[in-house]
This record gives structure tokens, C-alpha cells and sequence, in this order.
């Protein structure tokens, strides 16, 4: 005799309206929430789950950077790149640089999330950001926290 393990709950939309506490600490301890729209069949589930193991997974993605121009009596800029989004930031100073750099991802960050349709689309190259741009999106309000995350290399 084979045992059935539950592992996953699958909830309607209503059901879910009428429960959603009792879901909600579910899914703080792990257990993921699996919402059903029983009268749009062909629309996609969507999950609740703990932001804790979000953040978890988002941490394995790491940010690597590069310093591809220093100042020349040309430009006399710093520029930095992160490989994993495209985004740059340039200053007189590593530091003036690195700053530039919080800048232009915090405003990458708010396009990417105000349009997510287009950069979650399959055919879109810029949707392996959403993991990275998670992780700034959710300190975005805390500088000091978002310089940690972002793991930028010292300014020496």
C-alpha cells in the first residue's frame, strides 16, 4: 500500500480570500500556497510564499563588477559595470562612481518593476535581471543595507 504525501496546497481565489491569514502563516513556515483561479482555467497559478525564502534564493545571486575606464586627461571619470545587469556608474571618483552606480540601478530597478509584462516577457534578453533587481527592490528604502547587498568592491 503506497502513501499519498501532500506537499503543496492548492487553494481557489476564494478560498484563499476567506483563509488568507491562516495561508499566510503557512507560508511563513515554508509551505508554499498555490492560488487557483477555478473560473479563468486558462490563466496562470501564482504562489504565496515566505519572503524570508525569497530573500534566500535571491542571495545566491551574486553581483560581480569591473572598473573599465580610470580617469585619463580625456574623460577623467571612473566607470564601473556590473556584468550581471549592463548597468554602470561613472565619477571623478571610485567612490563618486560607485554612488552613480546605486543611482542608475535604483532607476533600472523602478522601470523593470513598473513594466514588468514587457521584461518578464520569454523573448525579453533583460529578464535574468528580475532575481538581481529583486534584491535591490526590496532594500531600495535603505541605502546602508542596499550598499551591503549590492557587495560593491572597496574604493581604493
Amino acid at each position: 500500500m503506497t502513501r499519498r504525501v501532500s506537499i503543496m496546497t492548492i487553494v481557489s481565489i476564494k478560498q484563499a480570500k476567506d483563509n488568507l491569514t491562516r495561508l499566510r502563516r503557512e507560508a511563513i513556515t515554508g509551505k508554499e500556497i498555490i492560488l487557483s483561479d477555478a473560473k479563468r482555467k486558462d490563466e496562470p497559478d501564482a504562489s504565496l510564499i515566505s519572503t524570508a525564502l525569497l530573500d534566500e534564493l535571491c542571495e545566491t545571486m551574486k553581483f560581480t563588477y569591473k572598473w573599465p575606464d580610470n580617469p585619463d586627461k580625456k574623460t577623467g571619470l571612473y566607470s564601473i559595470w556590473n556584468n550581471e545587469t549592463n548597468i554602470y556608474g561613472t565619477g571623478p571618483t571610485k567612490a563618486d562612481a560607485m554612488n552613480d552606480f546605486i543611482d542608475n540601478i535604483l532607476d533600472y530597478t523602478q522601470a523593470f518593476f513598473d513594466d514588468l509584462p514587457y521584461y518578464l516577457s520569454k523573448n525579453n534578453p533583460n529578464r535574468s535581471h528580475y532575481w538581481y533587481l529583486r534584491r535591490v527592490a526590496r532594500f531600495s528604502e535603505d541605502r546602508d543595507k542596499l550598499v551591503q547587498t549590492l557587495e560593491l568592491p572597496e574604493a581604493n
